[in-house]
């Protein structure tokens, strides 16, 4: 196979490529798609090797943390060797603790980490299962990219990421974004046509196209000349392999607490150190195996207040969410979404497939030309004939399409004869709102331009009497005041002489309207009780629908976002105003009705600009802007373009709007966790510090040895805080308000929980030491046994924020309950 890549295939005749590949113009045949499959042939790039353990634990080892700890061991290990030239006891007991804590962190930093990828990969595994159709022995089916062989005939059309390279056989207008390899912005326009001459670099081959670019318009058969490894994008796939550890806002926002953190744990260590030397000269116990002593404390004091491990744990944490999301049909590509959704207040939805079912049905047919409506429909449409594995035949593309198509599948032979033939078409055109094609009939020696979209667009490129327009624009409105989606219909006949490629100028004018179709979508079941949960948590839910503005209306009305103030608008309104009126308006419009993707990039700047936090569903081409600029830009996953799914956060696998409600509510939850997590570690922190702080002043001498602190931080960030990331999210989290986004994760209500606990462990400690009269020598024994006591109760009053009784979720999480009898025991 590596050999068929010298091959230039962009200057080869199509039928000296067949003969390369063993194809023909119907595909390859099934006995050499075996073959292919005999020799192991997959569609799939090689994975980037996986780090080792021992390459992981040297990087865990390699943190600045580890090594002052490994300082802090040099450390003991020369106190005892003083200890030993003067015939005192060697504490080894100490070294080897240091050293246990030490290894355990590493371990714990490296599992943490390696979860955390491993979730990652899953999800985009997930993300790259896609299908194609393909043509072999002239029959059309519908398989997974990996099955793809050299030599297959693969359709690719607008929004589509092109799965392996080849050369194009048909083209229709096709124009890809090559940027991926080429770093050109602008679309390659393509052409089917050999090349002559040699030397051509990727970006000038232009009747060629390649794995991983983005059809931004027009659509294509073409003839795969490479897979997998072999493609462009194969050959430097180790450049572009996943980046699975990038910093989310939270894990930023949360390092800069722990360098606060850090800078107030080395003040007061140094303080702690100070007060030891000075208590060490009163005493007259003043030497260098006690200010080594002191030093090795401050260094173990200092490496416990500092959370280093917080950004793992919130990786680990947020990839776990977002495999549990997938489970829910909500497939996450950014982690950071995982918890910024819980802070959406509002969402701009399409209608077709999120609000509904996406299961078109026809219900009436208003034909005034049944002959060329039915062509239009037989002709003019994206959709292919195709059989699965059982030799079911069906067909797949637009649902929409398919229904018509199905309505009228037992009339295409008394409508259409064999020499008719398509010769090209124009895709639809999200703006327009229509679509177009152009066939030949050598029974009238001419073409026939056939043209279908919405009604009002179709009225514009009609010759119609007023009256009859009329007659025709109320039965439509009576489909669309019941919530149906209308279709218009019709055709121009052209001379062979005339320029039909000049769609603006030549063909969108003088056509003969043939009817229209009445198309039913129902509700999905579950939606409506999504929406009344979206009301209930302030989140304002806008219709922004290419469908018309009455369809949508119908449907909003019955999902309850229709109240007395709200605003039903079309496109155009919100096109003539200006910023000013269009942000005192905004927040009344429930409904835009042929919605275009300016349109909805328009409403989303303007509501972020507004300081709303905005998520977004789109699956064409152009909602590319819209998702990209939104907080949380969501693609349909079952009807959505490559593109829209490549540029999206998150992917919808059922293109439900339920599903992101459920997504919404995870990030609150999630967001929750992190702050139970947070209080936890800083409770336990603070109630450190204080303790050896208020002991030092105090002349009491050391509450804790540095490998007592040691332990105390390896159960602060040990399976204690982690079973925190297991909480399950609090039942009535969806009937409060959206938080502020604005502001840090740890409340001045949290900071004053720390505070108070943290003080309440403390004087507990405190309280026995004295009324029990502990001598210094056991007084670090029974404080650690105490603190280790206090902390383990503690993880259950961190498990509520705020107000909310922990009674309530008390034994609600499994898996810190097993962990707490553990601990106990």
């Amino acid at each position: 196979m590596d050999s068929l890549n010298d091959n230039k295939f962009y200057k080869k005749d199509l039928k000296e490529i067949y003969k390369i590949f063993d194809s023909s113009e119907t595909g390859l045949t099934s006995y050499k798609v075996k073959n292919w499959i005999n020799r192991g042939a997959k569609n799939l790039l090689t994975k980037a090797p996986e780090k080792t353990f021992l390459s992981r634990v040297l990087v865990a080892i390699s943190e600045p943390m580890v090594k002052v700890l490994i300082i802090a061991i040099f450390l003991t290990i020369i106190i005892n060797i003083m200890s030993i030239e003067q015939h005192q006891t060697p504490d080894w007991g100490q070294t080897i603790g240091i050293t246990f804590s030490v290894l355990l962190a590493t371990l714990v930093t490296v599992f943490m980490e390696k979860r955390s990828q491993d979730a990652f990969l899953a999800l985009k595994e997930i993300g790259d299962k896609r299908n194609i159709k393909v043509m072999r022995e002239g029959t059309i089916y519908e398989i997974p990219i990996e099955d793809i062989f050299p030599g297959d005939i693969i359709f690719i059309s607008t929004g589509d990421k092109i799965p392996a390279d080849g050369r194009i056989i048909e083209n229709n207008d096709l124009e890809i974004d090559e940027s991926l390899l080429t770093g050109e912005s602008q679309a390659s326009r393509k052409i089917q046509e050999p090349l002559q001459g040699d030397n051509y670099s990727l970006g000038e081959r232009l009747n060629m196209v390649y794995s991983g670019t983005f059809v931004v318009s027009g659509h294509a058969k073409i003839l795969v000349t490479a897979i997998g490894d072999n493609t462009e994008i194969g050959k430097i796939s180790t450049s572009v392999q996943i980046e699975y550890n990038i910093l989310t806002p939270l894990q930023k926002e949360l390092g800069n607490l722990g360098k606060k953190i850090a800078i107030a744990g080395i003040g007061i260590a140094i303080i702690v150190f100070c007060l030891k030397i000075f208590n060490y000269y009163i005493d007259n116990q003043l030497n260098l195996q006690n200010i080594a002593q002191a030093i090795t404390i401050c260094i173990v004091l200092i490496v416990s207040t500092i959370p280093e491990g917080l950004p793992t744990m919130i990786a680990a944490t947020l990839a776990l969410g977002a495999i549990r999301l997938s489970k829910e049909n909500a497939l996450v590509k950014k982690l950071a979404v995982c918890e910024s959704i819980g802070a959406i207040d509002v969402i701009c939805s399409d209608k077709t497939g999120t609000l509904t079912e996406n299961k078109m049905s026809v219900i009436k047919i208003e034909n005034l030309n049944e002959d060329m409506l039915v062509k239009n429909i037989f002709f003019n449409n994206s959709s292919a004939f195709s059989q699965d594995k059982n030799s079911t035949k069906k067909f797949i593309g637009n649902p929409t399409e398919i229904a018509l198509l199905n309505y009228y599948s037992n009339l295409k032979e008394k409508f259409i004869i064999k020499e008719e033939k398509l010769l090209f078409q124009y895709p639809f055109n999200s703006t327009k709102k229509s679509m177009g094609s152009i066939i030949s009939t050598s029974a009238l020696n001419n073409y026939i331009f056939f043209i279908k979209g919405a009604p009002e667009k179709i009225f514009e490129v009609c010759k119609i009497s007023e009256f009859e327009k009329q007659n025709q624009l109320q039965a439509i409105q009576e489909e669309q005041r019941i919530g149906r989606r209308v279709i218009a219909f019709a055709h121009k006949t052209l001379s062979r002489e005339e320029k039909w490629r000049d769609f603006e100028n030549n063909l969108m004018k003088d056509c003969i309207y043939d009817g229209f179709a009445s198309i039913s979508d129902p509700i999905r079941k579950e939606v409506f009780d999504a929406i009344t949960t979206c009301q209930k948590a302030g989140i304002d839910v806008k219709i922004l629908t290419g469908d018309n503005t009455l369809t949508a209306t119908t449907i909003a009305n019955e999902l309850g976002l229709i109240k007395s103030d709200s605003l039903i608008l079309d496109a155009k309104d919100i096109d003539s105003m200006n910023d000013y009126e269009l942000r005192g308006k905004l927040q009344h419009i429930s409904v835009i009705g042929r919605s275009n993707p300016l349109t909805k990039l328009r409403i989303v700047n303007t509501l972020m600009e507004m300081g709303k936090s905005v998520a977004v569903t789109g699956d064409g081409i152009n909602d590319a802007p819209s998702l990209k600029r939104a907080e949380v830009g969501i693609a349909m996953g079952v009807t959505g373009t490559e593109v829209s799914k490549e540029t999206a956060d998150i992917i919808l696998l059922n293109d439900s709007f339920a599903t992101i409600v459920k997504a919404i509510e995870s990030g609150r939850g999630l967001y929750e966790n992190f702050q139970k997590f947070i209080q936890f570690q800083q409770i336990v922190n603070v109630a450190a510090l204080f303790l050896i702080l208020m002991f030092e002043l105090l002349d009491w001498g050391t509450p804790l040895k540095p490998i007592q602190i040691l332990w105390i931080n390896i159960m602060m960030d040990g399976p204690l805080a982690i079973s925190l990331s297991f909480e399950k999210t609090r039942k009535y989290i969806m009937t409060e308000l959206p938080r502020d986004k604005s502001k840090s994760i740890v409340t001045t209500d949290l900071w004053i929980n720390i505070f108070t606990n943290s003080t309440f462990m403390v004087l507990s400690m405190i309280f026995f030491i004295r009324v029990f009269h502990i001598n210094k020598e056991m007084t670090p024994t029974y404080i650690f046994n105490l603190f280790i006591f206090l902390v383990i109760f503690n993880v259950y009053n961190c498990k509520s924020i705020g107000k909310n009784s922990i009674l309530k979720s008390f034994f609600n999480n499994k898996v810190l309950n097993i962990i707490f009898i553990s601990t106990i025991i």
